[in-house]
């Protein structure tokens, strides 16, 4: 259960929207389809601002890994997951292997993460690696809904080079 599924649930508990920038995007003119990795891309970022802007009201949830397309939002998680088993996970969906790799990359790497510090300072990242959908549902509850957020600790590259999958994903990068 990923970051769309969490995002209905918590729109749930607090009676509101969860709105998922993918799908509000998805069938403009500020997007391109890319078949071979099943994804779109942004070609028109103010538009595709714009529209999201419009689309998200106060107290909306918003779904998104796309920082720069967020309203200023009153909490911002983040939600991380070791790389091996983000690369398990999406080769087990059928994913294409070059997003697979863009994927567990910026994972490792902490993309989302240090985007949305950059924007915003105050980001709260959650590990889920280790947690059932319903304990990070917890977390998540406690943080948006109490005003009660803990960060983990994550270092992604650290971890991938201890245990050697920093190695098997530069060879499959390659």
């Amino acid at each position: 259960m990923g970051k769309t599924t969490q995002c209905r649930k918590l729109a749930r508990w607090l009676s509101t929207r969860c709105i998922t920038v993918g799908d509000v995007l998805a069938k403009t003119p500020y997007v391109r389809y890319i078949p071979e990795l099943d994804t779109y891309e942004v070609v028109d970022l103010q538009n595709s601002r714009a529209l999201v802007y419009m689309a998200v009201a106060p107290g909306d949830v918003v779904d998104t890994h796309a920082v720069e397309l967020s309203p200023d939002p009153e909490v911002v998680v983040v939600l991380r997951k070791a790389p091996d088993v983000l690369y398990r996970e999406l080769a087990e969906r059928g994913w294409p292997s070059k997003k697979i790799l863009d994927n567990v990359w910026a994972e490792m790497l902490d993309v989302v993460y240090i985007k949305a510090v950059e924007r915003w300072g105050e980001v709260v990242q959650i590990d889920v690696t280790r947690r059932t959908p319903e304990e990070t549902f917890e977390v998540l509850k406690l943080c948006v809904g109490e005003k009660r957020c803990s960060s983990d600790e994550v270092d992604w590259l650290g971890y991938a080079e201890k245990t050697g999958f920093l190695d098997f994903i530069e060879r499959l990068s390659r």
